[in-house]
C-alpha cells in the first residue's frame, strides 16, 4: 500500500505495478514476493486476474492484506493491463508478469533515472532469462540504448518486464492496443518513443522466465504477422531485420512440417514466407561476410 512521507518532507514519487494473471499459479507467487521485496517506500500493487482455475486465487489470497487483487474475465493481456493501470494512481508504472520476477532494487533504480530526467517518458533496463525453475540461462544480449530508429526498422530490444514508465506518457499514447496480443508491449514503446527518447538504464531490473508456452515461443507465424501488422502502421513496409531472420526459421520448418504432414496449405504458407524474406535475409549475409573480407 502507499505510504505517506512524515510532516514537513517530500513523499518519494508514487509507482503503480500492475501483473496481468491467467492461470500462472507455478510462477505468480514468486512474481509477487519480487514486487514485496522491493526497497522503495511508495508502492501501490495490483494484480489483475482473469479468472484463474488452477490455483491461482488460493495463491494470492495467501497474501493476505499485503496485496490488492481482482479476479474476473477479461478479453486479454491489454485489457488486464490497462484495467490495473486505470484503478491505481501511481505517477510511475510498471508491468510484470505472472511469470517473471524483479530484481532487487528495480523500483529504486527506475525511479532514481526518471527523477533525473524529467523529460523522459520512462526508462527501461537490462534483464536476465531464467527457466521454468528459476534458473538463470543468460543474459538478455539484445538490450541497448534507445533508438527510436532502430526500434522500428531493427530489433524490439526493450524487454518489457524491466521497463517503467510515466502514467502520463501512457495516457497520452492512448495506452495499450487490446487487439494485439504477442506485440502490445512493442507497440506501446514505440509510441511512447515518439515522444522522447527513452532512457536507457545500464543494470539488470528484471528476470524473464522463457518456456515453451510462453506467447513468445509458441507464437510462431501468427506473432510474426501480427509483428508485421504492427510496423506497418509505424511506417514500415515489412518486418524489422532482426524479426526478418527469425521469419526465415520459422517459415522453413512450417514449409517441412506442413510437407511431412500432407499439410499443403501450410507448406504453402511456409513457403510463400521463406520467398518474402530468404533473398533479404541472405543478402545481407553476403554483405556481412563480404565486409568481414
Amino acid at each position: 500500500m502507499p505510504k505517506t512521507a512524515p510532516v514537513g518532507q517530500v513523499a518519494p514519487a508514487s509507482v503503480a505495478i500492475v501483473t496481468p494473471s491467467y492461470n500462472q499459479a507455478p510462477f505468480i507467487g514468486k512474481a509477487i514476493e519480487s514486487v514485496l521485496e522491493q526497497d522503495y517506500p511508495n508502492v501501490e500493487y495490483l494484480v489483475v486476474d482473469a479468472g484463474s482455475t488452477d490455483g491461482t486465487l488460493d495463491i494470492l489470497r495467501s497474501f493476505g492484506d499485503r496485496i490488492r487483487w481482482i479476479s474476473e474475465p477479461d478479453s486479454g493481456q491489454g485489457e488486464g493491463v490497462d484495467k490495473g493501470i486505470r484503478l491505481t494512481g501511481g505517477e510511475i508504472i510498471g508491468w510484470l508478469n505472472a511469470d517473471d520476477l524483479y530484481a532487487p532494487g528495480a523500483i529504486t533504480s527506475a525511479l532514481d533515472a526518471l527523477e533525473g530526467n524529467q523529460s523522459a517518458p520512462g526508462v527501461y533496463g537490462n534483464a536476465v532469462f531464467i527457466d521454468a525453475d528459476g534458473r538463470e540461462i543468460g543474459p538478455c544480449t539484445h538490450v541497448e540504448p534507445f533508438s527510436l530508429n532502430r526500434l522500428i526498422n531493427h530489433l524490439d530490444f526493450i524487454v518489457q518486464p524491466a521497463t517503467f514508465f510515466r502514467r502520463t506518457a501512457y495516457q497520452s499514447a492512448r495506452g495499450l492496443d487490446w487487439g494485439l496480443h504477442y506485440c502490445l508491449d512493442y507497440d506501446l514503446m514505440i509510441r511512447l518513443g515518439r515522444q522522447a527518447p527513452l532512457l536507457y538504464l545500464p543494470r539488470v531490473q528484471a528476470f524473464v522466465r522463457v518456456y515453451p508456452s510462453t506467447k513468445t515461443a509458441s507464437g510462431g507465424l501468427s506473432r510474426l504477422d501480427e509483428i508485421e501488422r504492427m510496423i506497418k502502421r509505424h511506417g514500415r513496409g515489412s518486418l524489422p531485420r532482426f524479426f526478418q531472420r527469425e521469419m526465415v526459421t520459422v517459415a522453413w520448418q512450417e514449409l517441412k512440417q506442413g510437407v511431412s504432414g500432407r499439410r499443403w496449405r501450410r507448406a504453402g504458407r511456409g513457403a510463400m514466407e521463406l520467398a518474402r524474406y530468404g533473398p533479404r535475409v541472405a543478402a545481407r549475409r553476403v554483405a556481412t561476410v563480404v565486409r568481414r573480407k
